[in-house]
């Protein structure tokens, strides 16, 4: 049985730890007890109209996430989520890149699952200031029950707690952690040091600390002289 794995983010920028997260997820999968064959790992940045401070272009996030993912032979990047130009749902996401990969593989028993960190699935019983619910009910019961996700476990996380609250409990519903390198970097850690003009060499691919420095992407603006601080 194949699998594609999606992987939903900023990617503001991408580091070592979104590539990880969708490596430890293929390794589980395919040593499952009855196996998936993970043919294609699949980062979908959201647009630019998803409004988030200090978010890069999307040319800027799709390109980095080119440099991150090349050489790679099943990770890659789809602009489809970039280009609709409006903030999208997960669940369409997923609706959508299923659909693809089952064309492109010519498989209509192909299983796409969603890859994220424990901090999201804990949103999912988020409620926002104005009493609505961060996500809609049908959606999270469809990506846990009819996609499949797989979660890593993260500081500060209770994902299996949240997933019991909601009365979720699925087959494919997959918590793993990295025995292997654990680590706490972030985009945020990243662009925070950009800020202060540190080095984040060696915390990302260097095609994107290259591409990050060549287009001084991050870094502070000093606004009495309308200059640029510092830079990566």
């Amino acid at each position: 049985r194949k699998a594609v794995i999606l992987a939903c983010g900023s990617y503001n920028p991408p580091t070592y730890a979104h590539l990880r997260m969708m490596e430890i997820a293929k390794e589980h999968l395919q040593s499952l007890p009855i196996p998936y064959s993970v043919v294609e790992g699949v980062f979908s940045p959201v647009s630019s109209a998803y409004v988030h401070k200090g978010l890069a272009a999307d040319e800027h996030r799709i390109a980095m996430l080119e440099k991150a993912t090349a050489s790679s032979g099943w990770m890659r990047v789809d602009d489809w989520e970039t280009k609709r130009g409006e903030w999208t749902r997960t669940r369409e996401v997923l609706t959508h890149h299923l659909s693809q990969a089952r064309l492109r593989w010519k498989d209509n028993t192909l299983s796409c699952f969603l890859i994220c960190g424990g901090d999201l699935v804990d949103s999912f019983k988020r409620v926002l200031p104005d009493g609505k619910k961060l996500w809609a009910e049908e959606d999270i019961r469809a990506i846990v029950e009819q996609f499949g996700i797989v979660v890593l476990k993260r500081e500060g996380s209770d994902p299996a707690s949240t997933l019991h609250s909601l009365g979720l409990s699925s087959s494919r519903c997959f918590t793993i952690n990295d025995s292997t390198f654990p680590n706490a970097v972030s985009s945020t850690l990243l662009r925070e040091a950009i800020g202060e003009g540190r080095s984040i060499r060696y915390c990302t691919q260097d095609g994107v600390v290259d591409y990050i420095e060549k287009h001084g992407l991050y870094r502070k603006i000093d606004k009495r002289t309308n200059g640029v601080e510092n830079g990566v």
